[in-house]
């Protein structure tokens, strides 16, 4: 079981949003389509579930304005999407995760200082959703859910960490000018 955030799942439903930033090359992930190509298809080879947490749904749905009610559909119409609400078990992970973050001194973590009050309880509540549907990785560019997931044990991958699929023109691919046609 996996957990994609509201980035991911634009990205999967919208191809030619706006690629997220690498922070090594501080320009846009290069070859996005092809990298969230890429992870569906290997989800899909491993029969991967894949869990829409109902808050990183909400933010979808604010982005995508009019256009909310057809991406609903194409959610609904993949067999291996999940949307999960935030629900009492949740709401039991995220006070835990609360009173861990409130024993070390702060409600928020040092990283999330910063960040408004709401957002942390959102990314909270993503993780919390994930971790209690047992999802193994979260699928996210936003730094604040890294550092909620991870401390829970939870894996979290970035759109500029996804492989690259295999080249199928592999002479071609470094070449500055384009080939000669005969």
């Amino acid at each position: 079981m996996v957990c994609v955030d509201a980035t991911f799942l634009g990205l999967m439903l919208h191809p030619t949003a706006r690629p997220p930033h690498d922070p090594v090359t501080n320009k846009p992930t290069e070859r996005v389509k092809d990298r969230i190509e890429k992870l569906l298809e290997d989800l899909d080879a491993a029969r991967e579930r894949v869990i829409v947490p109902t808050p990183a749904l909400c933010e979808f749905l604010v982005l995508a304005k009019g256009d909310g009610p057809q991406y609903l559909s194409e959610i609904g119409n993949l067999s291996n999407f999940y949307i999960r609400p935030f629900d009492q078990m949740a709401a039991i992970e995220l006070a835990a995760m609360e009173l861990l973050a409130r024993a070390t001194g702060s409600k928020r973590a040092p990283e999330s200082s910063e960040a408004p009050w709401q957002k942390v309880k959102f990314d909270r509540q993503i993780v919390a959703i994930s971790k209690v549907h047992s999802a193994h990785t979260i699928f996210s560019d936003d730094r604040h859910i890294r550092t909620f997931a991870e401390d829970v044990g939870i894996k979290v991958v970035s759109c500029w960490e996804l492989d690259l699929p295999v080249s199928k023109t592999p002479l071609l691919d470094n070449a500055s000018e384009p080939p000669l046609e005969l």
